[in-house]
């Protein structure tokens, strides 16, 4: 038996990946004759992926194999069972089996197995899916796809779908995120020096200003309302490279994949994640947001109709419109530190487009605000 590892630090028991392999594939004669380990993206602190194939012989027959091999690393910084990005909880989803409930039209990886090693890293083995074949790009009409079947899904939970209630899935994912990114962030005080050193390269935004400082002070109860809303199993980390769109008996379906911010969240908190990331990686235009914003909720909003959801769309409005608007909690921030370096002429053209994001999540802060006083 050989083995052809390209990262060196991987180690892998031989007998153990066979055995792995007899399990998935039904097979006990099966021989593990080689199998090499190639990484999927690039390492993180908190987590590599690795897609391991293996040549075996299978009743005279030599096969290929290949499953995924995603290692989590402990942090103390992420080690309370209720942050947002609790180290472990992508391994305890996957052990739960609650991912193989899932309502129709979604779906994740199948799990074979979880580890826990001695220098307390976990390894979880998947199925690997083949993502080349599947719908990726995110032209609009396709996040106008993902918006309606992400609607399908968690109206699935608010019109009779069991909500899953283990200890480990996070319930206040927005109030931890929100929490975390404050900590990080500049005190007010020295944000407004930044701001006012750098007023002329804002074209005079100094209304701006007081914007972010009033919608600094409502952020706590945006969250409390959040927290009251109709509550979904959500994915929260809607993007590009973990969702993917599948034809299944002639109809659309989710493939979802990285289910660590697992949570139970109010009712359009999913599609105002998935909006206010996009908005900053320039995957929605900022001269194109009116149009945006109004398809995919109208999307969504279909998605929850079709599933049988006859509530008040307002609670899914807030829920968007709040969820996606505190993402200016950390942009501001980012673009005050990006300014405040010595080179600010190399740091305008990208603090412009954050600036450009900060108005509009500001705007929809103000929308959610609005929204909060018709459905308290």
């Amino acid at each position: 038996m050989t083995t052809a590892k390209t990262e060196k630090d991987i180690k892998i028991d031989p007998d153990y990946l066979q055995s792995l392999l007899r399990r998935v594939v039904s097979s006990q004669n099966l021989q593990l004759l080689s199998w090499n380990c190639s990484p999927l993206g690039e390492n993180k602190e908190e987590s590599s992926v690795y897609r391991v194939s293996c040549i075996a012989l299978d009743n005279d027959r030599k096969q290929n194999y290949t499953m995924i091999l995603k290692i989590l690393k402990p942090d103390p910084m992420r080690n309370q069972i209720n942050h947002y990005y609790y180290w472990k909880r992508e391994a305890l989803v996957y052990r739960s089996g609650i991912l193989n409930q899932l309502p129709l039209g979604i779906k994740a990886p199948l799990c074979y197995t979880v580890e826990e090693h001695p220098d307390e890293n976990v390894s979880i083995w998947l199925e690997d899916i083949a993502i080349e074949n599947v719908q990726s790009e995110w032209s609009f009409k396709h996040m106008c796809k993902i918006s309606y079947l992400l609607g399908k899904y968690n109206g699935a939970y608010i019109t009779g779908t069991t909500l899953p209630t283990e200890s480990f899935l996070c319930h206040n994912w927005m109030r931890s995120w929100v929490e975390v990114c404050a900590a990080y962030a500049k005190p007010i005080e020295e944000q407004k020096v930044i701001w006012d050193s750098c007023l002329i390269d804002f074209n005079g935004k100094s209304s701006m200003w007081e914007l972010y400082r009033i919608n600094r002070d409502r952020v706590n109860s945006l969250l409390e309302t959040l927290e009251l809303l109709p509550r979904v199993f959500a994915h929260q980390d809607v993007h590009w490279d973990n969702i993917f769109i599948e034809q299944l008996n002639g109809n659309d379906s989710l493939i979802a994949i990285d289910w660590q911010f697992a949570s139970i969240s109010g009712v359009g908190e999913e599609l105002g994640r998935m909006f206010g990331y996009a908005l900053l990686k320039k995957k929605v235009p900022v001269n194109k947001v009116a149009e945006y914003k109004e398809e995919l909720f109208l999307n969504y909003m279909q998605g929850l109709r079709d599933k049988g959801w006859d509530g008040n769309f307002k609670l899914a409005r807030f829920g968007f419109t709040a969820t996606a608007s505190l993402r200016f909690i950390m942009v501001i921030d980012k673009m005050l530190s990006n300014l405040e370096v010595d080179d600010k002429i190399n740091q305008k053209e990208k603090s412009s487009h954050q600036l450009l994001v900060a108005q509009i999540l500001l705007d929809l802060a103000e929308e959610s605000w609005n929204l909060r006083s018709q459905i308290l």
